[in-house]
């Protein structure tokens, strides 16, 4: 199965997501919660923006992958989502809703979105029917897994990134350092689509034989 260069770069690019896609709010949690002073109520509501615009990167990504292939659709999609690591390697201790999270969360949504459907079509096409569940079970674990390392490595990050413990300076500065982080995995999931994910081929159509007159 691993001999599948779809099937091996669609759950890179999953894990690459994962990590992404879990360590990132995980991040963002801690920055509202202990630099800015909200409450989760308040973060979870403010938030809400990015998986409402996740659900339209899903459509608009089913749509354009079957027209068009799951490679350009990967690439483009974690490139929306590094772009809003970016925007959050920007925020302050004096930060706002409008001007540090707003608009970093309203790209990162159709990025996760699009890159979950790139990701789960290229790992399971060309699969044997026989091998479906087993395919469908690594392309779960490797999402999983990837969620793991991220939180995992994006809290690292951030503690060692904080100098001066304690004050509210030093949290922004080891946050910035993890969404800085989560930049360099998203450039890594977009290497992963562009050299194993080809454009999807259109099943090569059965010429029957006609009937021979007798």
């Amino acid at each position: 199965m691993f001999r599948s260069r779809a099937l091996v770069g669609g759950n890179l690019v999953l894990f690459a997501l994962g990590t992404m896609g879990f360590g990132v709010p995980f991040i963002l949690t801690q920055y509202a919660q202990e630099v800015l002073g909200w409450s989760p109520i308040q973060f979870g509501l403010a938030s809400v923006v990015m998986p409402v615009t996740a659900v339209g990167g899903t459509i608009a990504a089913q749509a354009i992958a079957t027209r068009g292939g799951v490679r350009g659709v990967a690439v483009a999609a974690m490139a929306l989502a590094g772009l809003g690591s970016l925007l959050l390697t920007q925020v302050s201790v004096g930060g706002s809703y409008l001007g540090d999270l707003f608009f970093a969360l309203l790209i990162l949504g159709p990025g996760i979105g699009a890159a979950y459907v790139a990701g789960s079509i290229a790992s399971l096409t060309g699969v044997a029917e026989t091998e479906a569940g087993l395919a469908s079970g690594l392309n779960n674990a490797s999402f999983q897994i990837g969620g793991a390392v991220g939180v995992a490595i994006l809290s690292s990050v951030a503690v060692s990134g904080a100098d001066g413990a304690g004050s509210l300076a030093a949290l922004t500065n080891g946050y910035q350092s993890a969404f800085a982080a989560a930049i360099a995995v998203a450039a890594l999931g977009m290497v992963a689509a562009g050299l194993l994910l080809g454009r999807s081929r259109e099943p090569k159509a059965v010429v029957e034989a006609e009937p021979v007159v007798a």
